[in-house]
């Protein structure tokens, strides 16, 4: 997969702003706050319709202006694909082609991402949120139906949870929780089910690049923890019962307290918790093993890479740990956009200077 131009329109620091970016490794250059990072939120917004810096789109619009456009020309397989992403009076519209899109779901996967920063670290340092959340980020990417069931699954306990703070006699919210009890089980088991194979699937693309990473000196292990068990089949078996069992404590606490939403991803080094146990250049192998896992398995899938964006990756990692990520990228070929604020020593690919929101490449 391939990117071929990038256009941004009132997006961040960007008035008006055009790339035309090269095969192989890209390097954008510059000081803190001139807008690097800006530009592959940019890419990574148009591919996935979410930031992974901030929540609202209100935070990516340019000062004072009430509208942002993004516009990509990519190649998939040998096919071109042009892709928009707009934003105007807090809705968005994203288009293939030219042609509208209903869903998200119906966007997303169409051309695939990895962004890999050092903020990744939250998936080990963080809760179970952030891990939940590179989870189902990376199932959108090969499985676009999984965001259909995300919306669905989260729609049904934000009701749910509006009935528990409703003023009911218990008896009539017994009968009207079970029923979205129901569809939350449906939806819940669904989840459930896409993120333990993905989770195993990771966990056998990453076992062999962390050994290559630490010389077969330690071990990761990562698990889905599906209702707090990591057997998958007994978690789905007792969710009917488990849910029923709650409903007192729901009712009490006004809050929906069992299912997938509050699940997690279970880190493991050398089969102690890696939140707690593992040190800073630990915890960097293992983002990097995962994000490299994910880099492989979506190549298993669709037959390509991924573009891959990296944001100040190669200045917080060590030496052994850059030229093994750097050696990964070049004998894959996978396009890459890396920020930076000097190239001194990394001779890698295409240069583009960033300055105030303006791009030039470099000769």
């Amino acid at each position: 997969m391939l990117i071929n131009n990038m256009h941004l329109q009132n997006f961040r620091n960007y008035g008006d702003q055009k790339i035309k970016f090269m095969p192989g490794t890209n390097i954008l250059i510059g000081d803190n706050g001139q807008g690097k990072t800006n530009i592959v939120e940019g890419i990574y917004y148009l591919l996935t319709g979410k930031s992974y810096r901030v929540q609202r789109e209100h935070d990516l619009l340019r000062w004072e202006q009430s509208e942002f456009h993004l516009y990509g020309d990519f190649i998939s397989k040998n096919h071109k694909i042009f892709l928009e992403s707009h934003y105007k009076n807090k809705k968005k519209m994203v288009k293939i082609n030219q042609v509208p899109c209903q869903r998200l779901s119906d966007f997303v996967g169409t051309i695939n991402v990895i962004f890999f920063s050092p903020d990744d670290l939250v998936m080990i340092k963080g809760g179970p949120l952030e891990r939940r959340r590179f989870l189902d980020l990376h199932i959108a990417q090969m499985r676009p139906g999984h965001v259909s069931i995300l919306n669905a699954y989260n729609k049904v306990i934000q009701q749910k949870s509006a009935l528990l703070k409703l003023s009911l006699e218990k008896s009539h919210k017994y009968s009207q929780l079970q029923l979205w009890n129901e569809q939350i089980i449906e939806l819940g088991i669904k989840i459930m089910i896409n993120r333990a194979d993905m989770t195993e699937r990771l966990q056998a693309a990453a076992d062999l690049i962390y050994d290559n990473l630490t010389s077969y000196k330690e071990k990761m292990q990562v698990f889905y923890l599906a209702l707090g068990k990591k057997n998958l089949r007994e978690a789905i078996n007792e969710y009917p019962k488990l849910l029923n069992d709650k409903l007192d404590q729901e009712i009490e606490r006004q809050m929906v307290l069992v299912g997938p939403h509050r699940d997690d991803l279970q880190i493991l080094l050398n089969d102690k918790p890696a939140r707690l146990y593992a040190s800073q250049g630990q915890q960097r192998s293992i983002v990097l093993s995962l994000k490299l896992a994910e880099l492989e398995l979506i190549n298993q899938e669709k037959g390509e890479y991924p573009l891959l964006l990296l944001d100040d990756v190669l200045s917080e990692l060590d030496r052994f740990r850059r030229e093994y990520l750097i050696k990964f990228i070049e004998l894959s070929r996978i396009q890459t956009i890396i920020t930076m604020t000097s190239a001194d020593n990394h001779q890698l690919g295409t240069l583009y200077r960033v300055e105030q929101g303006h791009i030039r490449r470099e000769p």
